[in-house]
């Protein structure tokens, strides 16, 4: 891995499946987490409850990558090209949690999606038994509840959509691994 989680990492990941399946995961140090989170928040625009970059303005789109550049937070693009979902996700939930255990990282939050929630329990569940690792915590929240999701989601859907949101993403993008 060519980009460095920070130690105790705090991870919040949000997915893509266009084409390939990609997971963007938002890596942010503990220190950092509170301003971040904040500073994130305050990017969606007025009366709206979360960042959903497939349902935004490209004003706002282009405003929000802006101001998270502006954190300094950094993402790792886990991309998957040729599977169906079912092999994709599993492998990159893999991958991650494997890179996740080997930098000590402290908190994984996945976006909820009801209807993968269990098997995705299962896989992190059993990678942290084989990583014999006791101390991530993982969970479930859904996009209005933690902003630093949008982060991931931001990624993600600019990753998959290329060209010039492929640009436009970049200063986001710590590395990315094609599995």
């Amino acid at each position: 891995m060519d980009f460095v989680l920070p130690r105790r990492a705090h991870v919040f990941v949000d997915e893509s499946k266009s084409g390939s399946y990609y997971i963007a995961a938002a890596v942010i140090s503990p220190a950092d987490v509170v301003a971040t989170r904040s500073t994130i928040k305050g990017l969606r625009h007025k009366g709206s409850t979360a960042v959903h970059f497939k349902s935004e303005r490209d004003s706002v789109r282009r405003a929000f990558l802006k101001g998270a550049a502006a954190t300094g937070v950094q993402t790792v693009v886990y991309v998957v090209s040729g599977e169906p979902d079912k092999v994709a996700r599993p492998a990159c939930l893999e991958a991650l949690i494997e890179d996740l255990c080997y930098a000590d990282a402290e908190r994984l939050v996945l976006e909820q999606d009801d209807s993968l929630a269990a098997a995705d329990r299962r896989i992190i569940a059993e990678q942290l038994r084989v990583q014999d690792n006791r101390h991530l915590r993982y969970s479930h929240m859904r996009r209005n509840e933690e902003p630093l999701l949008w982060v991931g989601d931001a990624v993600a859907w600019c990753f998959q959509k290329g060209g010039s949101w492929r640009a436009d993403v970049e200063p986001l993008i710590g590395e990315v691994r094609r599995l």
